[in-house]
């Protein structure tokens, strides 16, 4: 046997779109019909299921509609045959119809008839459920296994009960309408968590029985008191005689959602600002969710990690965390003592320097007994680099501050000393070509630097092995400039070899050494005719 989803009994409030007959005839004649325009009843210009979705169908006023067409485009949550008012009112299906619907809900009150003209089939949607509420489901001739109700793929009855159906009309004459389900139930988790009970009504002489399938199983208490969620099916039972029950089984989903956690990650403290009030701050962890308080100004940090500040010195507080699914935790925060004695700013260590590809050096300040250094990256509020070290390693240059604090009362310091890491950048040198001259000639060496404005030139007399400084004298000029001066060389000084070393006043970084260029002294050419000997000097 096939079960499917249960609305219970039809509702009763009419919405917008609601249709009901006011007259006999054709499903698909839009004369026939009303419909609700959200304050009144008025004639319709369109039969139910033909434009759009609806909620409620009724036939009703004693009038009798014949289908006659397939409502496949469109959905009906429920067809009511009857209303009550004591007149037959019928849905009749002409005879060799067959007709797909797309009703979810088909219920036969005490004044319905549903009823086969001769042989006809109705295919309700998968899911579909139909029940009789004190009316009828008959057929104007003979009863037979040609007359059937289709639920999804699923043979649910003919007027006999043979060729494979699960029931007779007779059948679902007799059977209990299913109990009307009170609804769905979720709540927030409750400390000490708290238990829920699935409720529905039975119709009336009848009881219900739960079950945690929509069929077969054992009768079970519909309770849930665990996070997470549990579906209960009701089954109406007579309270005379428990054969009699409902076809279909009723649904309710009980749920108990999980709070999200809220934790205390760095305790209250006081905030003493020179001309301003004192506050206090404190930093939580949530396990999801957004956060809120009773005063103050909530910051999310990162993640699940958020700051509340500039809470009002002595004022307690509620903080609170929202999770998506709307469920709420609340921490009671109890003021601290912010009655503090001033607390000095740091003394710094000194700004720091190093050079490019160096090392970072660490920075130092220090405080008086019994107290540590916070450390910041901007003047005031900013964010957190380090708790409680004198010391701060950075991984970059960078501008840091240092904020003392009492480790005892967490009283800070009115004001946050600022402590700098410089990074130098070496010089580059690029030596001018090698120098060639004739004997007494100067030569000039020049070399192209950056980032420097200090210059010391270097001598070789042995090809490049050692390299002594020079100074500005009888053989040389220029030796601590860009351009350096080998006055009147001398013979003996071909060969040697020049290089600078150029640095940056004050920086961290070695002075940078340039390649060497060479110096060759030529000797003036020299012509002899005989004993007499001519020197000619060269234009």
């Amino acid at each position: 046997m096939l079960f499917f989803l249960v609305v219970g009994f039809p509702l009763c409030a009419q919405v917008t779109g609601d249709y009901r007959s006011k007259a006999t005839g054709y499903w698909n004649n839009s004369s026939i019909w009303q419909i609700y325009n959200g304050s009144s009843w008025v004639n319709a210009t369109s039969y139910p299921g033909q434009n759009g979705n609806v909620a409620t169908v009724t036939i009703g006023s004693g009038n009798t509609i014949t289908l006659n067409v397939d409502i496949t485009a469109y959905s009906i949550d429920q067809l009511i045959i009857g209303d009550q008012s004591g007149s037959d009112d019928t849905l009749s299906l002409p005879n060799n119809g067959d007709f797909d619907v797309d009703i979810k809900l088909v219920a036969v009150q005490s004044d319905g008839v549903l009823t086969w003209v001769k042989n006809a089939d109705l295919h309700l949607p998968q899911d579909a459920i139909i029940y009789n509420n004190g009316g009828q489901i008959t057929t104007d001739k003979n009863c037979n296994a040609s007359q059937n109700i289709f639920i999804g793929a699923n043979k649910f009855s003919n007027c006999n009960g043979n060729g494979g159906s699960d029931y007779s009309f007779n059948e679902i004459e007799e059977a209990l309408p299913p109990p009307s389900s009170s609804g769905d139930i979720t709540e927030c988790e409750a400390n000490p968590i708290q238990t829920l009970t699935a409720a529905a009504s039975p119709p009336t002489g009848a009881h219900v029985e739960w079950y945690t399938s929509s069929s077969g199983g054992s009768p079970i208490s519909p309770t849930l008191s665990s996070v997470g969620n549990v579906t209960y099916y009701g089954e109406s039972v007579d309270n005379s005689n428990s054969s009699r029950k409902s076809l279909f089984r009723t649904p309710v989903v009980l749920t108990i959602l999980p709070l999200p956690t809220i934790s205390v990650t760095s305790a209250p403290r006081c905030v003493f600002r020179l001309f301003s009030a004192t506050t206090y701050e404190l930093e939580v962890t949530v396990s999801t969710g957004t956060v809120s308080s009773s005063t103050g100004v909530v910051t999310n940090t990162s993640g699940n990690i958020w700051d509340i500040t500039n809470v009002p010195s002595g004022m307690d507080i509620v903080i609170t965390v929202t999770d998506s699914n709307s469920c709420e935790n609340e921490l009671p925060i109890t003021a601290p003592n912010c009655s503090c004695p001033v607390v000095d700013a740091p003394v710094s260590g000194g700004d720091k320097y190093y050079c490019t590809g160096g090392g970072i050096p660490s920075i130092t300040a220090s405080v008086g007994f019994g107290e540590t250094v916070d450390w910041y990256d901007s003047a005031s509020g900013g964010t957190l680099l380090l708790l409680d070290s004198t010391t701060y390693s950075p991984i970059g240059p960078g501008t840091f501050y240092a904020e003392a604090r009492n480790s005892t009362t967490n009283c800070l310091s009115g004001a946050r000393t600022v402590i700098t890491v410089i990074e130098d950048i070496p010089s580059t040198a690029a030596i001018g070509p090698d120098q060639s001259v004739f004997i007494g000639g100067d030569a000039i060496f020049t070399v192209t630097a950056t980032n420097a404005d200090t210059y010391q030139w270097q001598v070789s007399v042995d090809g490049g092995v050692v390299f002594n400084n020079i100074s500005d004298g009888v053989d040389y000029s220029g030796t601590q400039s860009t351009a350096l001066t080998v006055k009147e060389s001398d013979l003996d000084k071909n060969g040697y070899l020049y290089r600078v070393l150029v640095s940056k006043s004050g920086s961290s970084c070695f002075p940078t050494i340039s390649s060497a260029s060479m110096l060759t002294v030529k000797v003036k050419t020299v012509i002899t005719n005989k004993r007499i000997t001519y020197r000619v000097k060269p234009n």
